[in-house]
């Protein structure tokens, strides 16, 4: 026997739409999926996506930003025509760096950040809060750095891809497509109220089975991992 080798596979949005309304029993191949069909299906399939982002999953869209400090101010807006021009979705950590070395800093609460009585001290900044909005966002350092000098590192999740059309493939890896085929039919059912009932319950098995073993891949943690406690000497 002999294997394909490659690992090229992948789904079209409609390919997507179409299997998990079969999962569901409601298309069948001499049944072409007609356009207000395709579009219930996009637009079930952005909301469970938006859902999911919010879940705290997709590693793969972990991306490294950064932007330099400047003295006395303690927030930096990211936008169009900020410090750093993308709006990150969630920042997960962030890191200062002055004389080439890196010291991790530690990430506030809302209320923590706005609790602090003075948020113009000037020092060496150690901690950060970040406040995303609609369509911008603020980085929040304290203290305020007290020279002109370093550079803020940090890692953030992007915003996952809409859908787009039925052309497009999914801004996932290919692993997710059985969680997230199965998970649209389960979500297209409303669409659909004289969906079998054993098609209903195999659709729902699949789906959460599935998103559980992927949410759990999915975790970014690294295994074995070791813990350095930073060393706070010299970091001027």
């Amino acid at each position: 026997m002999t294997v394909s080798g490659t690992i090229a596979f992948s789904m079209t949005v409609v390919q997507i739409v179409t299997q998990a309304r079969a999962l569901i029993g409601v298309q069948a191949s001499e049944e072409p999926l007609q356009a207000h069909e395709l579009e219930q299906g996009i637009t079930s399939l952005n909301m469970m996506l938006r859902a999911w982002q919010a879940d705290g999953i997709q590693t793969w869209t972990l991306t490294e930003g950064s932007f330099a400090l400047t003295q006395s101010d303690y927030d930096y807006v990211f936008g169009a025509g900020g410090a750093f021009t993308t709006v990150p979705f969630e920042i997960t950590d962030a890191r200062i760096t002055r004389n080439s070395r890196d010291l991790p800093m530690v990430r506030m609460s809302r209320e923590d950040y706005y609790a602090l009585p003075k948020k113009d001290t000037e020092g060496y900044p150690t901690q950060f809060y970040y406040d995303r909005q609609r369509e911008s966002g603020t980085f929040y350092v304290w203290p305020a750095p007290d020279s002109g000098t370093g550079t803020i590192k940090f890692t953030y999740r992007r915003y996952i891809m809409d859908a787009g059309d039925g052309t497009n493939t999914l801004d996932f890896p290919p692993e997710w497509l059985e969680a997230v085929t199965s998970n649209l039919a389960v979500r297209l059912v409303a669409h659909y109220p004289a969906v079998p009932q054993q098609s209903l319950a195999t659709a729902t098995a699949l789906a959460a089975s599935s998103y559980a073993i992927l949410k759990g891949f999915d975790t970014g943690e690294g295994r074995g991992s070791l813990s350095i406690l930073p060393d706070f000497g010299g970091w001027r």
